[in-house]
Protein backbone atom coordinates (compact mmCIF):
# COMPACT_ATOMS: atom_id res chain seq x y z
CA UNK A 1 0.00 0.00 0.00
CA UNK A 2 1.32 3.44 -0.73
CA UNK A 3 2.64 5.43 2.00
CA UNK A 4 0.86 8.74 2.97
CA UNK A 5 3.16 11.75 2.90
CA UNK A 6 0.97 14.84 3.32
CA UNK A 7 -3.01 14.93 4.90
CA UNK A 8 -4.73 17.80 5.01
CA UNK A 9 -8.12 17.01 7.06
CA UNK A 10 -10.96 19.55 7.22
CA UNK A 11 -8.94 22.43 6.36
CA UNK A 12 -10.81 25.69 6.43
CA UNK A 13 -9.01 29.01 5.84
CA UNK A 14 -11.11 32.11 6.05
CA UNK A 15 -10.05 36.07 5.65
CA UNK A 16 -11.51 38.92 6.88
CA UNK A 17 -15.01 39.30 8.85
CA UNK A 18 -18.46 40.33 8.40
CA UNK A 19 -18.93 41.54 4.80
CA UNK A 20 -15.23 41.04 4.01
CA UNK A 21 -15.44 37.58 5.13
CA UNK A 22 -13.84 35.19 2.26
CA UNK A 23 -13.95 31.59 2.79
CA UNK A 24 -10.49 30.53 0.75
CA UNK A 25 -10.41 26.73 1.79
CA UNK A 26 -13.82 24.80 2.96
CA UNK A 27 -13.49 22.20 4.88
CA UNK A 28 -10.66 20.47 2.53
CA UNK A 29 -9.26 17.03 2.86
CA UNK A 30 -6.70 15.66 1.08
CA UNK A 31 -3.91 12.65 0.75
CA UNK A 32 -0.77 12.45 -1.41
CA UNK A 33 1.12 9.61 -1.11
CA UNK A 34 5.00 9.49 -1.07
CA UNK A 35 6.88 9.91 -4.38
CA UNK A 36 4.11 11.36 -6.54
CA UNK A 37 3.30 14.34 -8.35
CA UNK A 38 0.06 15.83 -7.11
CA UNK A 39 -1.27 18.53 -9.12
CA UNK A 40 -3.87 20.84 -7.48
CA UNK A 41 -5.78 22.87 -10.58
CA UNK A 42 -8.21 25.81 -10.14
CA UNK A 43 -9.08 29.07 -11.77
CA UNK A 44 -7.54 32.42 -9.89
CA UNK A 45 -9.22 32.99 -6.81
CA UNK A 46 -10.33 29.37 -6.21
CA UNK A 47 -8.20 29.14 -3.24
CA UNK A 48 -4.86 26.80 -4.45
CA UNK A 49 -2.25 29.17 -3.30
CA UNK A 50 -3.49 29.73 -0.31
CA UNK A 51 -4.03 25.99 -0.04
CA UNK A 52 -0.56 24.44 -0.85
CA UNK A 53 0.54 27.90 1.55
CA UNK A 54 -0.73 26.23 4.71
CA UNK A 55 0.89 23.41 4.13
CA UNK A 56 3.85 24.78 5.26
CA UNK A 57 2.24 26.97 7.83
CA UNK A 58 2.81 30.22 6.08
CA UNK A 59 -0.96 30.43 6.00
CA UNK A 60 -2.64 29.37 9.35
CA UNK A 61 -6.10 27.49 9.17
CA UNK A 62 -8.63 28.17 11.37
CA UNK A 63 -9.71 24.42 11.21
CA UNK A 64 -8.50 21.32 10.37
CA UNK A 65 -5.02 19.28 10.60
CA UNK A 66 -2.26 18.93 8.48
CA UNK A 67 -0.13 16.27 8.56
CA UNK A 68 2.95 16.11 6.46
CA UNK A 69 5.39 12.75 7.08
CA UNK A 70 3.47 12.03 10.35
CA UNK A 71 3.96 15.28 11.94
CA UNK A 72 0.74 17.17 11.84
CA UNK A 73 2.74 20.71 11.57
CA UNK A 74 -0.39 22.74 12.40
CA UNK A 75 0.99 22.11 15.96
CA UNK A 76 4.37 23.12 15.54
CA UNK A 77 5.89 26.35 16.14
CA UNK A 78 9.41 27.99 16.67
CA UNK A 79 12.13 26.34 16.60
CA UNK A 80 10.22 23.14 16.01
CA UNK A 81 8.16 24.57 13.25
CA UNK A 82 11.41 26.00 11.62
CA UNK A 83 13.41 22.49 11.66
CA UNK A 84 10.27 21.05 9.64
CA UNK A 85 10.36 23.18 6.96
CA UNK A 86 13.90 22.56 6.04
CA UNK A 87 12.12 19.34 4.70
CA UNK A 88 9.60 21.43 2.69
CA UNK A 89 10.84 22.82 -0.45
CA UNK A 90 8.89 25.46 -2.04
CA UNK A 91 9.10 27.28 -5.47
CA UNK A 92 7.41 30.32 -6.42
CA UNK A 93 5.61 32.26 -9.85
CA UNK A 94 8.13 34.75 -9.30
CA UNK A 95 11.40 32.95 -8.33
CA UNK A 96 11.72 35.13 -5.34
CA UNK A 97 15.37 35.18 -5.77
CA UNK A 98 17.81 37.31 -4.22
CA UNK A 99 19.18 40.03 -6.18
CA UNK A 100 22.58 40.61 -4.55
CA UNK A 101 23.60 37.32 -4.47
CA UNK A 102 24.92 34.96 -7.44
CA UNK A 103 23.50 31.77 -8.72
CA UNK A 104 25.89 30.14 -6.10
CA UNK A 105 25.16 32.30 -3.15
CA UNK A 106 20.85 31.94 -3.79
CA UNK A 107 21.59 28.18 -3.67
CA UNK A 108 23.46 28.56 -0.47
CA UNK A 109 21.41 30.75 1.61
CA UNK A 110 19.25 28.30 3.11
CA UNK A 111 22.37 25.91 4.16
CA UNK A 112 23.94 28.86 5.68
CA UNK A 113 20.48 29.38 8.03
CA UNK A 114 20.92 26.19 8.73
CA UNK A 115 24.70 26.47 10.18
CA UNK A 116 25.92 23.96 7.63
CA UNK A 117 29.64 23.89 7.31
CA UNK A 118 31.43 26.01 4.52
CA UNK A 119 33.14 22.71 3.14
CA UNK A 120 29.20 20.66 2.89
CA UNK A 121 27.85 23.93 1.62
CA UNK A 122 30.09 23.92 -1.21
CA UNK A 123 29.95 20.67 -2.23
CA UNK A 124 26.37 20.27 -2.15
CA UNK A 125 26.05 23.63 -4.02
CA UNK A 126 28.12 22.39 -6.65
CA UNK A 127 25.88 19.10 -7.23
CA UNK A 128 22.96 21.24 -7.52
CA UNK A 129 24.22 24.13 -9.72
CA UNK A 130 25.27 20.93 -12.08
CA UNK A 131 21.65 18.87 -11.61
CA UNK A 132 19.84 21.99 -12.96
CA UNK A 133 22.32 22.34 -15.39
CA UNK A 134 23.15 25.66 -15.00
CA UNK A 135 27.42 25.32 -14.39
CA UNK A 136 28.49 27.83 -16.74
CA UNK A 137 26.13 30.77 -14.48
CA UNK A 138 27.45 29.63 -11.37
CA UNK A 139 28.92 33.92 -10.39
CA UNK A 140 25.96 35.10 -12.64
CA UNK A 141 23.18 37.43 -10.91
CA UNK A 142 19.42 36.82 -11.25
CA UNK A 143 19.16 39.90 -13.84
CA UNK A 144 21.53 38.16 -15.98
CA UNK A 145 19.28 35.01 -16.02
CA UNK A 146 16.37 33.69 -18.29
CA UNK A 147 13.08 33.23 -16.92
CA UNK A 148 13.53 29.35 -16.97
CA UNK A 149 17.12 29.87 -15.63
CA UNK A 150 15.92 31.53 -12.49
CA UNK A 151 13.54 28.76 -11.88
CA UNK A 152 16.22 26.21 -11.95
CA UNK A 153 18.07 28.39 -9.36
CA UNK A 154 14.82 28.11 -7.70
CA UNK A 155 14.58 24.46 -7.75
CA UNK A 156 17.63 24.12 -6.57
CA UNK A 157 18.11 26.39 -3.69
CA UNK A 158 14.30 24.54 -2.66
CA UNK A 159 16.50 21.27 -2.73
CA UNK A 160 19.34 22.32 -1.00
CA UNK A 161 18.12 20.86 2.74
CA UNK A 162 16.78 17.84 0.83
CA UNK A 163 13.98 17.93 1.53
CA UNK A 164 10.91 15.65 1.55
CA UNK A 165 8.25 17.48 -0.10
CA UNK A 166 8.57 20.47 -3.03
CA UNK A 167 5.76 22.37 -2.76
CA UNK A 168 5.31 24.48 -6.51
CA UNK A 169 3.09 27.33 -6.00
CA UNK A 170 2.40 28.08 -10.02
CA UNK A 171 6.00 27.22 -10.88
CA UNK A 172 5.65 27.75 -14.57
CA UNK A 173 2.72 30.61 -15.07
CA UNK A 174 5.28 33.25 -15.46
CA UNK A 175 7.23 31.02 -18.36
CA UNK A 176 7.14 30.26 -22.17
CA UNK A 177 5.70 26.96 -23.41
CA UNK A 178 9.08 25.79 -24.47
CA UNK A 179 10.75 26.70 -21.05
CA UNK A 180 7.67 25.64 -19.00
CA UNK A 181 8.21 21.65 -20.89
CA UNK A 182 12.27 22.13 -19.93
CA UNK A 183 11.15 22.99 -16.04
CA UNK A 184 8.28 20.31 -16.21
CA UNK A 185 11.14 17.60 -17.50
CA UNK A 186 13.66 18.91 -14.41
CA UNK A 187 11.11 18.25 -11.96
CA UNK A 188 10.27 14.35 -13.24
CA UNK A 189 13.75 14.07 -13.16
CA UNK A 190 14.21 15.23 -9.73
CA UNK A 191 10.98 13.35 -8.79
CA UNK A 192 12.54 10.11 -10.00
CA UNK A 193 16.09 10.67 -8.54
CA UNK A 194 14.83 11.43 -5.10
CA UNK A 195 11.66 9.86 -5.12
CA UNK A 196 10.54 13.39 -3.69
CA UNK A 197 7.08 14.01 -3.60
CA UNK A 198 5.85 17.20 -5.42
CA UNK A 199 3.00 19.05 -5.23
CA UNK A 200 1.82 21.35 -8.11
CA UNK A 201 -0.49 24.13 -8.11
CA UNK A 202 -1.53 25.93 -11.51
CA UNK A 203 -4.52 26.73 -13.59
CA UNK A 204 -2.58 25.18 -16.83
CA UNK A 205 -4.23 21.50 -17.30
CA UNK A 206 -1.21 20.82 -19.76
CA UNK A 207 1.11 20.94 -16.59
CA UNK A 208 -0.91 18.19 -14.89
CA UNK A 209 -1.29 16.46 -18.55
CA UNK A 210 2.19 16.23 -18.62
CA UNK A 211 3.74 15.09 -15.53
CA UNK A 212 1.24 14.82 -12.57
CA UNK A 213 0.02 11.10 -11.31
CA UNK A 214 -3.01 12.57 -9.40
CA UNK A 215 -5.09 15.77 -9.20
CA UNK A 216 -7.42 17.53 -7.04
CA UNK A 217 -9.84 20.65 -8.60
CA UNK A 218 -11.09 23.27 -6.34
CA UNK A 219 -13.30 25.65 -6.82
CA UNK A 220 -14.44 28.36 -4.21
CA UNK A 221 -12.45 27.16 -1.80
CA UNK A 222 -13.50 23.45 -2.05
CA UNK A 223 -12.00 20.29 -3.61
CA UNK A 224 -14.92 19.53 -6.29
CA UNK A 225 -13.03 16.28 -7.83
CA UNK A 226 -9.86 14.56 -7.26
CA UNK A 227 -8.64 11.04 -8.45
CA UNK A 228 -5.78 9.71 -10.94
CA UNK A 229 -5.14 12.03 -13.75
CA UNK A 230 -5.78 9.80 -16.39
CA UNK A 231 -9.14 8.46 -14.87
CA UNK A 232 -10.45 12.77 -14.59
CA UNK A 233 -9.87 12.30 -18.25
CA UNK A 234 -11.29 10.06 -19.39
CA UNK A 235 -14.30 10.53 -17.19
CA UNK A 236 -14.46 13.85 -15.51
CA UNK A 237 -17.68 14.32 -13.28
CA UNK A 238 -17.92 17.81 -12.53
CA UNK A 239 -18.13 20.73 -15.08
CA UNK A 240 -14.97 22.48 -13.81
CA UNK A 241 -13.12 19.54 -14.55
CA UNK A 242 -15.02 18.96 -17.97
CA UNK A 243 -14.15 22.67 -18.90
CA UNK A 244 -10.02 22.29 -17.83
CA UNK A 245 -9.90 18.74 -19.98
CA UNK A 246 -11.35 20.51 -23.06
CA UNK A 247 -9.02 23.25 -22.73
CA UNK A 248 -6.17 20.49 -23.87
CA UNK A 249 -8.03 17.76 -25.53
CA UNK A 250 -10.95 19.16 -27.58
CA UNK A 251 -13.96 16.81 -27.16
CA UNK A 252 -16.49 18.53 -29.36
CA UNK A 253 -16.87 17.02 -32.61
CA UNK A 254 -15.95 19.43 -35.34
CA UNK A 255 -19.22 21.63 -36.64
CA UNK A 256 -18.56 20.24 -40.04
CA UNK A 257 -18.46 16.00 -39.25
CA UNK A 258 -21.76 17.04 -37.68
CA UNK A 259 -22.98 18.62 -40.15
CA UNK A 260 -21.72 16.32 -42.71
CA UNK A 261 -23.69 13.34 -40.43
CA UNK A 262 -27.18 15.25 -41.11
CA UNK A 263 -26.87 15.44 -43.96
CA UNK A 264 -26.22 11.35 -44.85
CA UNK A 265 -28.95 9.82 -46.54
CA UNK A 266 -31.28 7.53 -44.72
CA UNK A 267 -30.69 4.55 -46.90
CA UNK A 268 -26.98 4.80 -46.52
CA UNK A 269 -25.75 1.36 -45.09
CA UNK A 270 -23.55 2.37 -42.41
CA UNK A 271 -22.79 4.57 -39.10
CA UNK A 272 -20.80 7.78 -38.55
CA UNK A 273 -18.92 6.66 -34.80
CA UNK A 274 -16.80 8.24 -32.60
CA UNK A 275 -14.14 6.12 -30.67
CA UNK A 276 -12.83 7.61 -27.24
CA UNK A 277 -9.86 5.37 -26.26
CA UNK A 278 -7.25 5.63 -23.56
CA UNK A 279 -4.22 3.55 -22.99
CA UNK A 280 -2.71 0.12 -24.62
CA UNK A 281 -5.58 0.08 -26.61
CA UNK A 282 -4.30 2.81 -28.61
CA UNK A 283 -1.83 0.88 -29.79
CA UNK A 284 -3.69 -2.13 -31.07
CA UNK A 285 -4.31 -2.34 -34.53
CA UNK A 286 -7.82 -2.06 -33.64
CA UNK A 287 -9.21 -0.73 -37.45
CA UNK A 288 -7.49 -3.66 -39.54
CA UNK A 289 -9.14 -6.15 -37.09
CA UNK A 290 -12.21 -4.78 -37.50
CA UNK A 291 -12.72 -5.03 -40.95
CA UNK A 292 -11.00 -8.42 -41.18
CA UNK A 293 -13.55 -9.80 -38.44
CA UNK A 294 -16.19 -8.66 -39.35
CA UNK A 295 -16.18 -8.04 -43.14
CA UNK A 296 -17.19 -4.22 -42.60
CA UNK A 297 -15.84 -1.15 -44.28
CA UNK A 298 -14.18 1.60 -42.69
CA UNK A 299 -13.39 5.11 -43.70
CA UNK A 300 -11.51 7.57 -41.06
CA UNK A 301 -12.75 10.72 -41.43
CA UNK A 302 -11.07 12.46 -38.04
CA UNK A 303 -8.68 11.53 -35.37
CA UNK A 304 -7.32 13.24 -32.16
CA UNK A 305 -4.19 11.77 -30.51
CA UNK A 306 -2.32 13.29 -27.47
CA UNK A 307 -0.62 12.12 -24.19
CA UNK A 308 -1.27 11.81 -20.33
CA UNK A 309 2.19 11.13 -18.70
CA UNK A 310 2.86 9.19 -21.55
CA UNK A 311 -0.32 7.30 -22.02
CA UNK A 312 -1.69 7.85 -25.13
CA UNK A 313 -5.92 9.23 -25.32
CA UNK A 314 -7.59 10.68 -27.78
CA UNK A 315 -10.97 9.67 -30.60
CA UNK A 316 -11.40 8.29 -33.79
CA UNK A 317 -14.82 9.53 -36.01
CA UNK A 318 -15.13 6.78 -38.53
CA UNK A 319 -17.62 5.72 -41.34
CA UNK A 320 -18.94 2.29 -40.55
CA UNK A 321 -20.22 0.60 -43.70
CA UNK A 322 -21.68 -2.93 -44.35
CA UNK A 323 -24.53 -5.54 -43.23
CA UNK A 324 -26.82 -4.37 -40.08
CA UNK A 325 -25.80 -7.23 -38.00
CA UNK A 326 -21.99 -6.85 -39.02
CA UNK A 327 -22.07 -2.97 -38.05
CA UNK A 328 -23.54 -3.82 -34.83
CA UNK A 329 -21.47 -6.51 -34.30
CA UNK A 330 -18.16 -4.87 -34.88
CA UNK A 331 -19.40 -2.28 -32.46
CA UNK A 332 -20.09 -4.44 -29.74
CA UNK A 333 -16.33 -6.28 -30.11
CA UNK A 334 -15.22 -2.17 -29.92
CA UNK A 335 -17.06 -1.53 -27.11
CA UNK A 336 -15.31 -5.12 -25.21
CA UNK A 337 -12.36 -3.34 -25.42
CA UNK A 338 -13.01 -0.99 -23.38
CA UNK A 339 -13.81 1.88 -26.17
CA UNK A 340 -16.48 4.33 -25.79
CA UNK A 341 -18.25 5.13 -28.92
CA UNK A 342 -21.13 7.49 -29.81
CA UNK A 343 -23.14 7.21 -32.58
CA UNK A 344 -22.95 10.67 -34.72
CA UNK A 345 -25.56 10.07 -37.52
CA UNK A 346 -28.20 8.22 -35.19
CA UNK A 347 -29.26 6.20 -38.85
CA UNK A 348 -30.53 2.45 -38.37
CA UNK A 349 -27.97 0.66 -40.24
CA UNK A 350 -29.91 -1.69 -43.26
CA UNK A 351 -30.03 -5.52 -43.05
Amino acid sequence: MPQVMIELANVTKIYGRGEKRVVALDNVSLKINKGEIFGIIGLSGAGKSTLIRCMNKLEVPQAGTITIAGQEITKLKGKELRETRRKIGMIFQHFNLLSSRTVYGNIAFPLEIAGVKRSEIKERVLSLIELVGLSDKISAYPAELSGGQKQRVGIARALANNPEVLLCDEATSALDPETTKSILGLLQDVNQRFNLTIVLITHQMNVIKDICDTVAVIEDGRIVEQGPVVELFARPRTPTARRFMKSVLPTEVPAEIKERALKLDKNWPGKTVRISFIGEVAGEPVISSLIRKFQVDVNIIYANLDYIKNIPFGSLIIDLMGEGPKIEAAMQYLEDLGLKLEVLNGVEPTA
